[in-house]
């Protein structure tokens, strides 16, 4: 009998259609820390949302076998002591990539035609048709990250019309993309783009990768949204590239430290838009994570195929 184990409240339909995969499982909802401590040294299998165990946790667990994260970056995750007991990780890859993409247009738009400046016009009752106006066809999305989010966006944003360049840690050709650079390259992305989009994996690789001379090499009209992981970006950097016009704009829904803190001057920039890490929030998010989640526990059942979404924890990712 195969034990699994669910880390957070599901929807009422979520357990029956994993239970119906095999009649050789059974499923334990915990929606606390005490429950899981009290779970995990039976659990053969671990489904967690938003909830990360930590390394003692995972020391209290000598027979699991597979965690089954349901978001994409694993940065939160004990990686050493999983890697160390041996344990299959994989995460969520994929699921965000449909609304993620839509809120990275969203931001382009916002920016090209400076919705931001006529809200703050809006609450001054201020009538000024003086705001600039463009638009972002012809322009360049250079996006950093070019996984399954990061072709999304590049889809739709070839089909509104903008060129796109990107990053990949193994550069090769990818539809929808003019130009794929490797890691090394970077800095020719942020040179050439009107808009800069992170998706980095928070990594100790990537840790405030992108900085001041990255910041430096963009036009004074590029803009720069900001999607991946907060530790990814020198935010000390960027607030002195906004203050300073380095660059024209920002959108963030991540930060190096959450919540905000309320004195980060980031709050209080005009050529700021701020969300509170909700980019990859969705009511399909459940839905689309059982689809992985089937797959990999048909296969994990059956001895036969392969898992998707399988983390290299030496990556990270």
């Amino acid at each position: 009998m195969i034990r699994l184990t669910v880390y957070f409240e599901p929807p009422d339909d979520f357990i029956a259609r994993l239970s119906n995969i095999s009649d050789n499982i059974k499923i334990n909802v915990c929606t606390n820390r005490d429950d899981l401590k009290f779970c995990l040294p039976q659990t053969e299998v671990l489904v967690t949302l938003f909830f990360w165990p930590d390394a003692e946790m995972i020391g209290l667990a000598p027979n699991l076998k597979w965690i089954q994260a349901l978001t994409a970056g694993v940065d939160l995750f004990p990686l050493g002591e999983i890697k160390k007991q041996g344990i299959l990780l994989t995460c969520g890859r994929g699921i965000h990539k449909i609304y993620i993409a839509e809120y990275a247009i969203a931001a382009m738009i916002n920016l090209a035609r400076n919705f931001h400046l006529m809200f703050n016009n809006q609450l001054k009752a201020k009538w000024d048709r003086s705001v600039p106006q463009d638009e972002i066809h012809g322009r360049v999305a250079g996006i950093i990250g070019l996984g399954s989010i990061g072709q999304e966006i590049a889809r739709k944003a070839s089909v509104l019309g903008m060129r796109v360049i990107g990053v990949k840690n193994s550069p090769q050709p990818l539809e929808w993309v003019d130009h794929v650079y490797g890691p090394a390259e970077m800095k020719k992305v942020f040179k050439q783009s009107d808009y800069v989009i992170n998706l980095l994996p928070g990594t100790p690789t990537t840790r405030g990768l992108i900085d001041k001379e990255l910041f430096s090499s963009m036009r004074s009209s590029a803009c720069f949204i900001n999607l991946g992981r907060g530790s990814t970006v020198n935010q000390a950097d960027l607030i002195d590239a906004l203050q300073t016009k380095t660059i024209r704009a920002l959108v963030s829904d991540v930060y190096q430290k959450e919540p905000l803190p309320e004195d980060s001057p980031l709050w209080h920039l005009d050529n700021v838009i701020l969300t509170p890490h909700i980019a990859g929030v969705s009511p399909q998010y459940l839905d689309r994570a059982l689809e992985i989640i089937r797959h990999n526990l048909q296969v994990y059942v059956s001895r036969s195929g392969e898992m998707i979404n399988v983390v290299d924890q030496t990556l990270g990712y």
